[in-house]
């Protein structure tokens, strides 16, 4: 049997890594069940409960706990898939204690593309902030991935950005818009050089050589969380909903999964596992309950 799982997550695109994490938790399982006398196909929802008491005993923390449960819906996804079940015990069972990933209003695609429309600034700085926005909305990128871009990853011609992978996201070469083309087209090649030319403000270090995309005056770049919290207060006043740059990316990662498959959606995230792409699918429906919950309270 744990052959067969093993197949079934390298079908799900898992690392060798997350595979063998996997598979020493169904070990675990597999023996908790040999002891209790008990077989995989007949196990309930409240003999997972059992599991769970156990697992508290052994001294496993709720985080670790968390794991366990995550690997045996995946099991138990298994075990349909082989016919040999019909329903997953392990699907309800819920760890209390951990603190889950925030859900957030979901941004419909026209709602982002007003506020990319919506938004106008004719300042250096607001036309800058113009292009990075292009770069939440239409490529998902993180505050993080675009206070690391570099002029050489805007690939104008080819009408492609080149996003750099990093210790927590895949590299990805994504297209962009017609329309960011030249918003980038301006930005890198008039509004850059005038950033480079102003004199710093208050106490920021000039840095007229820096190859950083997204700068400020004198060519600073060590403000970016700055240039992204006022254009986020801009967009607040188009958009009330809007919290942060989170949640546009993951308004852009919902639409993607309503467009494409779990794998293609993974690579324009650029997310090391697939789990994560997986875990957006859940907000949107947390999401969805959630605004329910807030204009149908009955």
């Amino acid at each position: 049997m744990q052959q067969s799982f093993e197949t079934y997550l390298k079908l799900r695109g898992y690392t060798r890594t997350t595979i063998e994490s996997r598979l020493t938790i169904y070990e675990k399982y597999s023996q908790w069940l040999e002891q209790e006398g008990m077989e995989a196909e007949e196990v309930t929802y409240n003999d997972l409960l059992g599991f769970v008491k156990y697992s508290k005993r052994k001294g496993a923390t709720q985080r670790t706990i968390q794991s366990y449960i995550g690997t045996l819906k995946h099991y138990y996804d298994h075990l349909i898939r082989e016919k040999k079940i019909d329903y997953n015990p392990a699907m309800d069972v819920k760890v209390k204690g951990i603190k889950r990933k925030a859900i957030y209003y979901i941004l419909e695609p026209q709602e982002l593309h007003q506020l990319y429309n919506n938004y106008q600034d004719d300042t250096l700085a607001g036309r800058r902030n113009k292009a990075m926005l292009g770069l939440l909305i239409y490529q998902g990128l993180t505050a993080e991935e675009l206070a690391k871009l570099e002029i050489k990853d805007i690939k104008l011609r080819e009408g492609k950005i080149d996003v750099p992978g990093g210790r927590r996201s895949n590299h990805r070469m994504m297209n962009l818009e017609s329309h960011q083309v030249l918003d980038l087209y301006d930005y890198t090649l008039q509004i850059r050089p005038e950033l480079i030319k102003e004199e710093p403000k208050s106490n920021a270090i000039a840095d007229r050589e820096t190859q950083k995309l997204f700068i400020g005056s004198g060519g600073n770049s060590s403000s970016f969380s700055n240039y992204t919290s006022k254009l986020v207060k801009a967009l607040r006043e188009i958009n009330p909903k809007l919290k942060n740059t989170k949640q546009i990316r993951t308004s852009v990662i919902t639409k993607w999964l309503k467009q494409y498959n779990l794998r293609e959606t993974q690579y324009l995230a650029g997310h090391r596992y697939i789990s994560t792409t997986e875990s957006y699918q859940q907000n949107d429906v947390e999401g969805l309950a959630e605004e329910v919950n807030m204009y149908h309270p009955l």
